[in-house]
């Protein structure tokens, strides 16, 4: 993409105006400590109650060990809990904790 100018300002390129949002979203999280991807998986986890890890590798376009990494990091700051589905013993399902949704909360707002 090429940069035009447009009233003074110089037109940002897709990617540079994505880098620039990212940038912000992530100073935005820095008070609660909390990453992007980690926000992405408990605003997840906040509309999807009892999701498979699966589910919420796909929905957040991560590789499952990659999420399995974050989801251990979340779990040991105690907003997350991990526990293996009734219904397939192979499968771990994920919920918020109380702490969980209060973070949620923060972070939406």
């Amino acid at each position: 993409m090429r940069s035009d100018k447009n009233n003074g300002h110089e037109a940002l390129t897709l990617l540079e105006l994505v880098l620039r949002l990212e940038g912000e979203f992530r100073r935005s999280l820095e008070p609660i400590r909390v990453t992007p991807l980690q926000a992405g998986v408990i605003l997840y986890l906040h509309r999807h109650p009892d999701a498979k890890l699966t589910d919420a590798a796909a929905a957040l376009c991560v590789r499952l060990p990659t999420l399995s990494e974050v989801v251990k990091d979340l779990v040991r700051k105690r907003w997350v809990t991990k526990r293996r589905s009734v219904a397939d013993s192979r499968a771990v399902c994920l919920s918020l904790s109380r702490q969980g949704e209060v973070v949620a909360r923060k972070i939406k707002d």
